[in-house]
């Protein structure tokens, strides 16, 4: 992939920003973006020194989903039974990954973007951003990339198929109401927004952050609240005896 695609940037203190850049496609993802992120996102499993990463996009839009306009050349997305999953290997990626993921959206978040915003810990937009499912529009299925699983657990279940189904967006102000995002803020302070959470977020010490992020996945994933509390416990006593140690 061509570095100028993804651009990483290390700000200290152990925050990362990643920068989704293609602006002039409105960031969308062709083979070689898909390819970059993928392999980044791999990569951060074995990087403790990266604690929390800020997720943006250049220009004007988070990202707009797949490039269809690549289509019949050699940077084409392949996705899919007849290509490598890239997308789906993405997002499991990401899902895996120990560091806390702050999505900042500006503009458009649709079909993979939209994914990939959802893949993240927390959503943060400007008052530009809309979040598109665009899959349904396009003649295919309104559920990919496990956007079903992630959209109907935070927004609820009418809300959310009523977006899939209908391939309605979501904007803004809309988002907050609906809990899909955290804040909104103006456009010039989107950054500023992201990188002051993130900072909060470093303040804990690194094994803390990621027990917490991790039993936050597994009380999602448990079938009951005993099981959920018997995970916190566990990371609980962890950290009690890590600190005994200390």
């Amino acid at each position: 992939m061509s570095e100028e695609m993804l651009l990483v940037e290390d700000l200290g203190d152990g925050v990362q920003r990643l920068t989704m850049n293609r602006p002039e496609r409105l960031n969308a993802l062709n083979h070689p973006a898909a390819e970059g992120l993928l392999t980044h996102f791999e990569g951060l499993r074995r990087r403790t020194e990266v604690r929390v990463v800020v997720i943006r996009g250049a220009g004007r839009a988070f990202s707009s989903g797949a490039d269809l306009k690549a289509g019949g050349t050699p940077e084409a997305l392949r996705d899919g039974p007849n290509g490598d999953w890239v997308l789906r290997d993405l997002m499991k990626a990401m899902r895996a990954c120990p560091q806390p993921l702050i999505s900042t959206v500006r503009g458009a978040a649709a079909g993979g973007g939209l994914a990939i915003a959802l893949a993240s810990d927390v959503i943060l937009a400007s008052e530009s951003a809309a979040f598109h499912p665009a899959f349904i529009n396009i003649g295919l299925s309104g559920s990919e990339l496990g956007v079903s699983w992630r959209l109907q657990r935070m927004i609820g279940l009418s809300k959310a198929r009523e977006m899939l189904l209908a391939g309605r967006p979501l904007l803004a102000q809309a988002a907050l109401d609906a809990g899909l995002v955290s804040a909104v803020t103006p456009e010039a302070e989107l950054d500023d927004q992201g990188l002051a959470l993130a900072r909060d977020m470093v303040r804990a010490g690194p094994d803390a952050l990621r027990l917490t992020k991790r039993t936050l996945d597994l009380a999602l994933e448990t079938g009951s609240f005993d099981a959920a509390m018997e995970a916190e416990e566990r990371a609980q006593m962890l950290m009690i005896r890590a600190r005994s140690r200390g």
